[in-house]
């Protein structure tokens, strides 16, 4: 059986330990990547989220503000930037349980990283760190959470305004309606009228006779 020369095996060891090292440094950065790519998405979809609500509501107080506002229209304009808004929260709240699930992912890992430091006071200063760090990151996420809701809490108010607006747009053309009505009542009056007088005019022709 052929011997492996000492120094081949030293020379496979380092390159198992390096490359153990390797993995472990990419596993490490590949969960922050994966936390940095969430927040960034979630970012890109609140501030496109928040300009179509901002443009979406001017532009309906804009066509409610004119003399004589069309209702129908404007109703169906709303609705219309309204369906795209819906869209864009459903991904933002997606976005933001993609955030929520990579970053307790990314403190894992780093957890992970710090219990494996062999020296006792390294690694108890590193799991203080993380510690710290985390708390003040769940901070943040619980207040971004409450404001989640919040924005869910704005559009069942925009959602509602809708159904008022398209209730007001019926009752718009409701009245339409009457006026309509009325416009036919008083031409059927005036045609009823002639009439009249025609049919006087006949008696008068016969009785005459």
């Amino acid at each position: 059986m052929k011997r492996i020369p000492i120094y081949g095996c030293l020379l496979l060891i380092v390159f198992a330990f390096s490359s153990c090292r390797w993995r472990t440094t990419k596993d490490a950065l590949k969960h922050g990547e994966v936390l940095k790519s969430s927040i960034e998405s979630f970012e890109k979809n609140r501030s496109k989220l928040a300009d179509r609500i901002i443009v979406s509501l001017e532009e309906a107080e804009e066509g409610l503000s004119t003399d004589n506002p069309d209702l129908p229209n404007v109703s169906k304009d709303f609705e219309k930037e309204w369906t795209v808004i819906q869209k864009r929260y459903d991904k933002l709240k997606s976005d933001f349980e993609e955030v929520g699930e990579s970053s307790t992912a990314y403190f894992e890992k780093l957890n992970e990283l710090s219990n494996n430091i062999s020296r006792e006071e390294l690694r108890k200063e590193e799991l203080g760190k993380n510690k710290a760090l985390q708390e003040r990151w769940l901070t943040t996420y619980r207040e971004a959470s409450s404001n989640v809701q919040k924005v869910t809490k704005v559009l069942e108010e925009g959602n509602d305004f809708h159904m008022v607006l398209v209730a007001s747009s019926i009752r718009q053309k409701l009245e339409q309606n009457v006026e309509e009505l009325r416009r036919i009542a008083d031409q059927a009056k005036a045609l009823l009228s002639d009439l009249e007088t025609f049919t006087a005019a006949g008696r008068e022709l016969v009785e005459g006779s």
